[in-house]
């Protein structure tokens, strides 16, 4: 049932994707790049193989860690 919920919510972002690149055009390059990387993170769910995601989702987490601190830095520096 997660399986599903996520592909539905993958499917549901591509929806407003597709939204975004109608009301603004001019943002279709980031556009392509959320869209990929969305694609790929909801096919991850696809795999069978449970050792496999489950590396693929704590690359992911931490990722995101580290992604947040990175933006955490940069606006306490003041570049942001």
């Amino acid at each position: 049932m997660i399986r599903e919920a996520i592909l539905f919510g993958g499917a549901l972002y591509g929806l407003i994707i597709i939204a975004q690149i109608i009301g603004r055009p001019s943002i279709w390059p980031e556009v392509v790049v959320v869209a990929l990387v969305l694609a790929v993170g909801t096919a991850c769910y696809l795999t069978d193989d449970e050792k496999r995601l489950h590396i693929s989702e704590i690359i992911a987490l931490w990722a995101a860690v580290l992604l947040f601190l990175v933006y955490a830095l940069l606006k306490y520096g003041g570049v942001l």
